[in-house]
């Protein structure tokens, strides 16, 4: 604010007798001293702010100035005081009754005869009608331009020559260039491609005073080097020697128009090609083919439901694209995810952009459904140069409608097909079960048949023990099985198997690996997967069952196969029934009454003959492996406690044999306390540790004996493996026999390997 210190409003004016003269005349005068306090104001000056003279002396004016308006008028007007120089400026008073007026002020000092400044003089006109019309027509101009801008048509003011005088804001997100930049640019130079130019120049060319618009079209070249289809609207205006003065063009780009008509005709062609061909690898890759023609889409890509993964159906642009998704990652995984179509922009994806191409600028991704289910996804990636659109996204979404349709019926001929495959390979199942009658090659024989039956990675099949009492793991088959549980009493897993001959029925479930109990009581090591096991029921009592197990999060049976698992278990469960019954007849030739086992004979020459196969296969042969058991101290058990306390002890060992082993090896009682066994196709170590095992179950079991005594016996053991120097069956059992020799000799109860 200007600091007061004038005396009350006289001046030379007033005192010269002037004040009258300047009263009349209708402006505002004033005039103030060298500091720019005002001394003297007319009438009119008054009748402008609504001030008393006294209020307006000194700064006192400033008060009536409009109060948005004072901080700038007071540091104009006191730059210009400090100055000494002319001061013009428009600003507004605020009248005490609220009115307001627009004033123009002047002013400029006063010299002295030595031309020192005494002071200002200046006048203040009101120009509010010229402000209000000047600000009528700022905004009848911000109107007219605000229309032209946010319209949706192309507008464009050329001068006689093509040279652009206006360029809405419609053209520059077209072209991708600004007004600033096309501003006086004839637009033949940049915007008309080469081969269109004549063709423009002769439609503007029939152009006639007073006739209507004229419609045209031509493509415009954009800043990043796309085509755009403008269909054109064009006036011209002629002087009076019929010369062209302006040009005035409105357009539409009709490009993404023109590109849906191409596109119906490319869906039609599709729909016809599925609807003769149906959903095959071939007609995927035509389908993808025809878009590609069509749409110029650059890549694009086909991907449908196989069991639990989608795999890559046809592709086209691509160099090294992935035969499965990945459902985790990129739009195609967010579509698996959510169900829903989606259309990205890499400058606005984030985290979510994953492009093969660095080239790729936009993706669009639609799920393939059936059933409102996801069954497949329909990928189009596109450059720069053809970025993709809402219009893409709709005709994507028509294409996969038309994909999802052949996919079901297709499905639904495999289906049918799968169904008479599986049924066709169960009837040569049921042949092959019933001709099974040895028992010791049942199980693997029979987990081989139903692999070839219902595909899968894992399975395990039990076996009732010749006691009628465990259902025992008698076959494994798979990587991920632990081949170390053959031998093991099924139920104790408290698995599917389990649950299975509880409940007499089929069982699944899915199956996760985790550290809990459950998990580590399967002896199954993969991940996660799916689980079907199936009780092989005779008779009314389950005989035994078998597992067949999945690796991976979405591997699940279908209701098709569970039918024919059941099915096959009912022909398995016939097939042990028999073979049962055959091998108890066989066994009463073939085993020691007491501890069930092979006897020494039929040992002997099941031996020879391994070894005759051996020899015969020398180069090819698996290793055999032999362990020699030898209760400890027994003479000395059957004296204290008796013989039909060592003859329990006897059973309870043969038991652990017959429920450890395979059923392909060769476990005997060779005489006495004495046992053997051979295995073929292990080496001495495996051996060791089998024998170990059995070693300390032995060791931890308590055997009723008469009167119910409690008996701990031990056991020690010798493993030897086959010498290639000496491949007989002599040589084998007396390396056996010294390495438990051996064990007996450091203090019995443990294992030796020759």
């Amino acid at each position: 604010m200007i600091s007061d210190t004038s005396p009350p409003l006289t001046t030379a004016l007033a005192a010269d007798g002037r004040s009258a003269i300047l009263d009349a005349v209708p402006a505002g005068i004033f005039e103030t001293d060298a500091d720019g306090l005002g001394r003297y104001v007319n009438r009119s000056f008054l009748d402008y702010t609504g001030l008393s003279a006294e209020a307006a002396a000194g700064s006192g004016w400033v008060e009536a100035i409009h109060p948005a308006d004072r901080e700038r008028v007071v540091a104009e007007w006191l730059a210009a005081v400090a100055a000494k120089r002319e001061i013009a400026i428009e600003f507004r008073f605020l009248r005490p009754d609220g009115t307001t007026m627009w004033a123009a002020g002047h002013a400029g000092p006063i010299r002295a005869a030595d031309g020192q400044v005494t002071g200002y003089i200046g006048t203040v006109t009101d120009v509010t009608a010229v402000v209000e019309e000047r600000h009528e027509q700022r905004e009848e101009r911000r109107f007219v331009d605000a229309v032209l801008e946010i319209a949706g048509a192309l507008f464009c003011v050329f001068d006689g020559d093509g040279r652009i005088l206006r360029f809405n804001r419609a053209c520059e997100l077209v072209t991708g260039y600004s007004m600033e930049e096309v501003r006086g640019r004839p637009f033949y130079e940049f915007l008309v491609p080469e081969s269109e130019i004549q063709m423009v120049r002769e439609d503007l060319a029939r152009l006639r005073p007073g006739q209507l618009p004229a419609q045209n079209e031509n493509h415009w070249i954009t800043r990043d080097g796309r085509l755009r289809l403008i269909a054109w609207s064009d006036v011209c205006f002629f002087d009076d020697e019929g010369r062209a003065t302006h040009l005035i063009s409105t357009g539409i780009d009709i490009t993404e128009e023109r590109r849906g008509d191409e596109a119906m005709r490319g869906i039609e062609a599709v729909g016809t090609l599925l609807a003769k061909a149906g959903l095959t690898a071939e007609s995927m890759a035509a389908v993808l083919a025809t878009l590609s023609d069509r749409m110029h889409y650059p890549y694009l890509s086909l991907f449908v439901q196989r069991g639990a993964r989608f795999e890559l159906g046809a592709a086209v642009g691509y160099d090294g694209l992935a035969t499965a998704l990945d459902p985790t990652i990129g739009i195609v995984g967010g579509v698996l995810r959510s169900a829903r179509s989606a259309f990205l922009e890499r400058d606005d994806a984030g985290t979510d952009w994953q492009a093969l191409n660095p080239d790729v600028a936009s993706q669009i991704a639609v799920p393939l459904t059936a059933d409102g289910e996801t069954v497949g996804v329909l990928s189009i990636e596109s450059t720069p140069a053809m970025p993709l659109t809402p219009a893409d996204l709709r005709l994507i979404e028509t294409v996969a409608e038309r994909l999802s349709v052949a996919l079901v019926l297709g499905r639904e001929q495999e289906a049918l097909k799968e169904r008479a495959r599986l049924f066709t390979a169960l009837n040569e199942f049921a042949q092959a079960a019933g001709a099974m009658v040895d028992e010791d090659f049942l199980a693997t024989t029979l987990l081989d048949g139903i692999a070839g039956v219902v595909t899968h990675d894992a399975a395990w099949l039990t076996l009732l023990d010749r006691d009628g009492i465990r259902h025992v793991i008698r076959a494994v088959r798979g990587d991920d099985v632990d081949p170390l549980a053959v031998g093991r009493d099924a139920q104790s897993y408290d698995g599917p198997t389990a649950r299975a001959i509880r409940r007499q029925a089929l069982v699944a479930e899915r199956h996760v690996a985790d550290s809990s109990a459950r998990a580590r009581l399967i002896p199954w090591k993969a991940k996660s997967g799916s689980m079907v096991a199936v009780p092989l029921i005779h008779d009314g009592a389950v005989l035994g069952t078998f597992v067949v197990g999945r690796v991976g999060p979405d591997a699940a049976f279908t209701e098709l196969e569970r039918e024919v698992l059941t099915l096959m278990g009912a022909q398995a469960a016939l097939a042990a029934a028999n073979a049962r019954l055959l091998a108890e007849v066989h066994a009463l030739a073939i085993r020691d009454p007491l501890s069930g086992l092979f006897n020494r004979r039929h040992f002997d020459a099941t031996v020879e003959h391994m070894l005759a196969r051996w020899r015969r296969d020398r180069a090819d042969a698996r290793p055999i492996a032999a362990i020699m058991f030898d209760l400890d101290h027994f003479g000395l058990l059957n004296n204290t406690y008796g013989h039909q306390a060592g003859d329990a002890v006897l059973r309870e060992f043969s038991g652990i044999l017959l429920t450890r082993f395979r059923s392909a090896d060769l476990v005997a009682r060779y005489g006495g306390e004495e046992f053997v066994v051979i295995l073929e196709g292990s080496t001495v170590v495996n051996a060791a540790l089998v024998a170990e095992e059995i070693r300390l179950d032995l060791e931890a079991r308590v055997v009723r004996g008469p009167d119910d005594q409690e008996v701990r016996v031990t056991v020690s053991a010798g493993c030897a493996q086959i010498d290639p120097s000496k491949p007989t069956r002599e040589a084998l059992i007396e390396q056996a026999d010294i390495a438990l020799f051996a064990a007996k000799r450091a203090g019995r109860n443990r294992v030796v390997s020759a």
